[in-house]
């Protein structure tokens, strides 16, 4: 049986609160605080930074305690969450960043075992995971009920931040035939396709990092309009 530690109980809050807004919408590989600011006021759930060492996205430690800021001193039931990208980094040196810039949770983008990462961490966690390699990995998770409650399954392509487009229709399809798998959606994901995106079997929630961007750089009125349109609005 999980527990909700008491030492990170507000970030189960948070990530519990923010799973229930449907779709979820989060606006990953922040940078700026300007750019986190803009996409808290657009109405994203989750703002991502990334963690893993060298990549062009990898968040500076001033700016990532900036956004946590941020993310943290909206209100409490606004269900917002700050959520840490880590790639095939060891247990300690995921706790220690976590812990450091105030992520709420954690993001496993690599070959991590979730389960040994969770319980370590004592923090909710979204997990990558890869069609069609990962069906029976996302099956299991979707139909255990304790396991749904501290993890979210991403589907992503295995290096994301890549722009590729996954094969909807095949997820869709296998998806329909599951009946009860629930899912984020990330890989190419634009303000353009957003609304197509979240009408899919499954999805509960985007990830988008690149599709936001213009020249590498998170451009404003992307944000808004991503948002806007997964909404709906």
């Amino acid at each position: 049986m999980y527990n909700f530690p008491s030492n990170n109980t507000m970030s189960f809050e948070r990530f519990h609160k923010a799973r229930a807004h449907t779709p979820l919408v989060k606006v990953c590989g922040l940078q700026t605080a300007e750019a986190a600011q803009r996409a808290l006021e657009a109405g994203a759930d989750c703002l991502g930074i990334i963690c893993v060492p060298n990549r062009k996205r990898t968040v500076q430690p001033e700016t990532a305690t900036a956004i946590a800021e941020l993310v943290h001193s909206s209100p409490e039931y606004s269900g917002r969450c700050l959520v840490g990208v880590f790639r095939n980094q060891p247990k300690e040196d995921v706790r220690r960043l976590a812990e450091f810039y105030g992520v709420d949770v954690v993001q496993l983008h690599g070959d991590e075992d979730w389960r040994e990462y969770q319980q370590f961490l004592d923090r909710p966690v979204i997990k990558r995971v890869v069609f069609p390699r990962d069906r029976e990995l996302v099956t299991q998770m979707c139909g255990d009920a304790e396991a749904s409650r501290v993890c979210m399954p991403l589907f992503d392509s295995e290096a994301g931040g890549t722009g590729e487009v996954l094969d909807w229709g095949s997820i869709a399809q296998w998806a329909s035939e599951q009946g009860d798998v629930k899912y984020i959606l990330a890989g190419g994901l634009t303000p353009a396709n957003v609304s197509e995106a979240v009408a899919l079997p499954g999805v509960v929630g985007v990830d988008v990092s690149g599709g936001v961007e213009t020249d590498g750089v998170k451009d404003l009125a992307k944000v808004d309009a991503f948002v806007q349109n997964a909404r709906g609005q």
